[in-house]
C-alpha cells in the first residue's frame, strides 16, 4: 500500500499562559502524526504540521478557539500549499492504539466522525 504525503504545511504560532503550560503542550503534541516540528520557547509555542484537506478543520479550530483545543491563550495559524523544504510528509504513524499519540479517545470527542475521522495513529480511524 503507498503511504499518503501531505503537501499542505501549516505554521502555528501560539501563546501560552506561562513557559511550563507552553513546554507542556509542546510535549504532549510533539508524538502527533502530523508534526513536523514542536517546540515551546518561553511562553510561545510553535508547531509545523503536514496535514490533508481532512484534518484541516482542527488547526482552524486551534486559530479560532486556542484556549479550548490546546489550552493557549491565543494563536495565528498560516498555511502554505508550496513549502520548499520538505516538500510533505507521510503521517508519522508507529503504533495504532487505544488512545492517539497526544491522549485523546477519539470517541469521547463530540467531533469524532463529523467531521473527525479520528487520529491516524489510533484504531478508531479508518486507515
Amino acid at each position: 500500500m503507498e503511504e499518503k504525503i501531505n503537501e499542505e504545511c501549516f505554521l502555528l504560532l501560539g501563546e501560552a499562559p506561562t513557559e511550563e503550560a507552553a513546554a507542556r503542550i509542546a510535549e504532549v503534541f510533539s508524538a502527533c502524526p502530523y508534526v513536523y516540528f514542536m517546540g515551546a520557547f518561553g511562553e510561545m509555542v510553535v508547531g509545523i504540521y503536514f496535514l490533508s484537506g481532512e484534518h484541516r478543520w482542527w488547526l482552524a479550530a486551534v486559530a479560532e478557539n486556542p484556549q479550548a483545543t490546546l489550552g493557549l491563550s491565543r494563536a495565528a495559524l498560516y498555511v502554505t500549499k508550496r513549502p520548499a523544504f520538505p516538500a510533505g510528509m507521510a503521517p508519522r504513524i508507529s503504533d495504532r492504539g487505544d488512545r492517539s499519540p497526544c491522549g485523546a479517545h477519539c470517541p469521547e470527542c463530540p467531533r469524532y466522525r463529523d467531521p473527525c475521522r479520528g487520529c491516524p495513529a489510533s484504531r478508531h480511524s479508518p486507515g
